[in-house]
């Protein structure tokens, strides 16, 4: 019997070790970064991204995913965009000036701000940059080992903004980031799985001029 009790208090001592482990580390301006500032300092400082992407979107009213495809390019002092090849060809910017969208004939209309898509295209470009005081006031942070990589969850702060964006995850390995997901529901989401990644080099000037503003 003695055993057996033994037993049940490993167990439940490993049950407790891995819900610990599972909530990860949270990330505060007062707390700091801890083991984490310097994979965060060189997140940051990647400077200028290129990588394809490929995006999958998850809505309960929708068999199977809403699969796209394109090229994430984020330029310091620009912002970010999203250039997607595939279904239909399109240029999504976001910037301090919001969102805009421009169509393959090269028309451009501002997204709705405020709208799920448009907040969570929003918060990618903070988080992509991992600009930790622009997020913390929006966000709780927490940081996961993932195996031999790793994984950051922000939840919002506001209620509604919860309701309406969802949590986002934003996982990788080494330096690099491999997968976002904005997570609504388990039957509304976004994955977008990030494929080769350069980073550090200028983007040129017809480049910006097609894929910024």
């Amino acid at each position: 019997m003695k055993t057996v009790r033994l037993a049940f208090v490993a167990l439940a001592l490993l049950s407790a070790a891995r819900g610990a482990e599972d909530e990860g580390t949270l990330l505060s301006p007062e707390a700091g970064e801890g083991e984490w500032k310097p994979l965060i300092d060189t997140l940051a400082s990647k400077g200028t991204v290129v990588a394809d992407f490929t995006e999958r979107r998850y809505f309960p009213f929708h068999r199977g995913a809403m699969v796209l495809k394109g090229v994430l390019r984020i330029s310091p002092g620009r912002g970010l965009s999203l250039q997607y090849t595939q279904p239909e060809p399109s240029v999504l910017i976001a910037d301090s000036d919001g969102l805009l969208l421009k169509d393959r004939e090269g028309r451009t209309q501002a997204m709705r701000s405020g709208s799920r898509q448009s907040g969570a295209i929003a918060s990618l470009l903070p988080i992509m940059s991992f600009d930790l005081p622009a997020l913390y006031p929006r966000f709780a942070i927490r940081a996961h080992h993932a195996g031999a990589g790793w994984r950051f969850d922000f939840t919002p702060r506001e209620p509604e903004v919860a309701r309406s964006l969802g949590d986002i995850s934003i996982a990788g390995s080494g330096s690099d980031v491999s997968q976002i997901e904005f997570k609504h529901s388990a039957s509304t989401r976004v994955e977008i799985e990030v494929g080769q990644t350069h980073s550090g080099a200028a983007l040129s000037p017809g480049e910006l001029r097609e894929f910024f503003r």
